[in-house]
């Protein structure tokens, strides 16, 4: 087997749902360098989910590292099934050492990535980290089939795929979301799964949306009262509750309460997302949803909305970006944002948002 012309392989997927989304344009990369090959990704249930439908994708292999592959018994269980399954190519798109260590384990004669986490060892062909340190996370993704398949690579975007069945269920399952003859709507991501220091302020959310009712009734040719969807993991309901509090319109609260390809749906509808940098900040994006980004402790130079930078908000203080999860001080790269800020990107959203759709 040439390692340009793999007949199957299989691609270790990242585990959080932001770096699956920025992965997707590297996916989509490999799919063009394999046309015909059989094209498996290895990935925890939630981003296989994630990847329901994806046309580069012929099938999904969950990886259940809570469940039936928990601890080394359970890894061996994974490598003798992908070893069933006679790959002849792995890339591994996640920087782990597991997951070489499982490709390696399952016999997978080809095994690419970068050789991070002390794995080099345990790869066939590394990629060079050389020239990647300052790179947009996409691009990271992206030079490991650049360099792996010799190829020069054009610009692409992430994107996701909603299949018409899975908005009928998610319209369903949340009529108000999904009223057509109700004002636009818009959604917001207040928590985030990685830490504190991620959050901006609930009452500032809050306070933007009560702002952007009328930018937006405004915009709807009907004139009509706009709305707001509160999105978030479990766990999060009482924050999401807090906010909806605070709104001066109509609210669908679902924090806790959609599947991942329920809030992908759900995220479609929105005329604009109001964001932490979060895993739905990259869906909302890939969608083709008008994002504004509160950043704080990480860097959107790195993991900003790709094409949208102009909706990326965030205060400059020496300490940032930290890459903590909880600030050890006052947190003042999220309280230095201020409200003002985030309406007036909202404001520059929107205008975008119509001006591409009277050019396109």
């Amino acid at each position: 087997m040439s390692l340009w012309n793999p007949q199957s392989l299989i691609v270790r997927i990242p585990n959080w749902i932001g770096d699956a989304v920025m992965c997707e344009p590297a996916l989509r990369d490999l799919r063009d360098q394999v046309p015909l090959a059989h094209l498996a990704i290895l990935a925890r249930p939630a981003i296989g989910q994630l990847f329901q439908g994806h046309p580069a994708i012929d099938e999904i292999v969950e990886y259940d590292w809570r469940g039936i592959h928990r601890g080394m018994l359970g890894l061996g269980a994974l490598m003798r099934g992908l070893r069933s399954k006679k790959f002849e190519m792995a890339v591994l798109f996640q920087n782990a050492f597991e997951a070489a260590f499982i490709a390696w384990g399952a016999g997978i004669s080809t095994r690419v990535g970068y050789p991070t986490d002390g794995r080099r060892a345990f790869l066939t062909q590394a990629i060079s980290l050389r020239g990647s340190e300052f790179r947009h996370q996409t691009e990271y993704y992206r030079k490991i089939v650049a360099e792996a398949f010799s190829c020069q690579l054009g610009n692409r975007l992430p994107s996701l795929v909603i299949r018409p069945e899975e908005e009928i269920q998610a319209a369903t399952k949340f009529p108000d979301v999904f009223d057509d003859s109700a004002g636009m709507l818009v959604g917001i991501n207040p928590g985030s799964v990685y830490g504190s220091a991620k959050r901006w302020l609930p009452e500032r959310f809050a306070e933007v949306v009560n702002k952007l009712v009328r930018d937006l009734k405004d915009l709807d040719p009907e004139n009509r009262e706009p709305r707001c969807v509160i999105v978030g993991g479990m766990g999060e309901e009482s924050l999401g509750r807090t906010i909806a509090a605070r709104l001066s319109c109509e609210t669908s609260l679902l924090s806790g309460r959609t599947t991942i390809r329920e809030m992908l749906s759900v995220l479609k509808r929105c005329a604009i997302f109001l964001t932490n940098d979060t895993g739905p900040m990259h869906v909302a994006q890939a969608l083709g949803v008008p994002v504004v980004a509160i950043f704080g402790s990480t860097d959107p130079d790195s993991t900003g909305p790709v094409d949208q930078a102009h909706g990326v908000v965030r205060s400059s203080v020496r300490c940032a970006p930290c890459f903590l999860r909880t600030c050890p001080i006052d947190h003042r790269c999220m309280t230095g944002v201020t409200v003002e800020q985030v309406v007036d990107a909202a404001r520059a959203q929107l205008a975008h948002r119509s001006v591409v759709s009277k050019t396109s």
